[in-house]
């Protein structure tokens, strides 16, 4: 079995590993068939995160069930599911409250591609093995295309869960996206027209983004505007700059909203006494995609979301030179073994 591991920064290679099979009753082997990277894969493979190398890198991906434990019931051989990037068991006081991030049997950062919290493989890799099939794999409906939705394993459901966290409060309303990153902030802005945000202006320094983002009907900023101050009910964070997310918190209307998805590795100066007096909120974490992915899955299903547009298409026998490469959503495909 063919591993993508991570060995230093800006490099990667394929490592033969001994093929998986399962240990337990509740557990699934899963081939990775349409694998992408997160945007913090970007900043791992730069050496500028506290994983230390080596490990298998990728927690994106759809994959094909190729095996199931005996007390598996919602998946079976031969189905197109979603790996959630976390790990967690579906039956302790988190997972039951919406929470698996917070897994009270794999705590902290368990899951796929990074260092911490346990091996569990990356999701570039030929075969990953899930420890709680039914828990945390989510079958695609039919008709929805996996290259498609290869990110519903974080990056494309942390979007979801942020827009629909601001809307939720502000209905209808107009959404600005502080972008920095290469597709947390165009997730967010389509799920934010989907959801029927009045309208979205998207701030980003990069030309391209710029354009992907005018392609998916939002409005292109280089930078934030001085009318944009106080303007905003509802106001996404998909930025690692420390001054950008300032810029963003004091774009909040009053009683207004900020989700935050980027992750930032140390704490910002954030101006708290602005905040404060015009009575906003913020919202930050570990994403829990698991409960909210069969969401994603059935907006892509109707149509209301198209993560395709933001998609470059590669043989994922590439991998090794693609993910250097600046692409917004590289996703790699395999063929299947089972299925048709």
């Amino acid at each position: 079995m063919q591993s993508l591991i991570y060995t230093a920064p800006g490099k990667l290679e394929w490592q033969e590993r001994p093929a998986l099979a399962l240990a337990g009753d509740l557990e699934a082997i899963v081939r990775p068939i349409a694998s992408t990277t997160c945007d913090l894969d970007r900043r791992i493979l730069a050496g500028a995160t506290p994983f230390a190398p080596p490990f298998a890198i990728g927690h994106e991906a759809v994959g094909e069930v190729l095996a199931v434990g005996d007390k598996v019931r919602r998946v079976h051989p031969g189905d197109i599911v979603v790996v959630p990037w976390h790990i967690n068991c579906g039956v302790c006081g988190p997972c039951r409250a919406g929470m698996p991030a917070h897994c009270e049997a794999h705590p902290g950062l368990s899951g796929y591609g990074v260092s911490i919290g346990g091996d569990w493989g990356g999701l570039f890799s030929e075969e990953v093995r899930v420890p709680y099939a039914d828990a945390m794999l989510q079958p695609l409906p039919d008709g929805v295309d996996p290259v498609a939705v290869a990110s519903a394993s974080d990056n494309l459901t942390d979007a979801y869960i942020g827009v629909t966290t601001g809307l939720a409060r502000h209905p209808g309303a107009p959404v600005l996206v502080m972008s920095g990153v290469e597709s947390l902030g165009l997730f967010a802005a389509e799920h934010a027209l989907a959801a029927g945000a009045r309208h979205v202006d998207f701030v980003d320094a990069d030309e391209r983004r710029r354009e992907a983002a005018r392609e998916l009907g939002a409005r292109p900023h280089l930078s934030i505007q001085e009318a944009f101050t106080r303007r905003f009910p509802v106001v996404i964070g998909a930025t690692r700059d420390e001054a950008a997310l300032r810029s963003a918190i004091l774009c909040l209307a009053p009683g207004g909203h900020l989700s935050n998805l980027a992750i930032l590795l140390k704490d910002p100066e954030i101006p708290y006494w602005d905040m404060y007096l015009r009575g906003v909120s913020m919202s930050f974490g570990l994403p829990n995609v698991g409960p909210h992915i069969p969401k994603v899955l059935e907006l892509a299903r109707c149509g209301h979301i198209h993560p395709e547009r933001l998609v470059t298409l590669y043989d994922a026998r590439d991998a090794v030179s693609v993910l250097l490469e600046p692409a917004i959503k590289p996703v790699l495909v395999r063929d299947k073994l089972l299925g048709p």
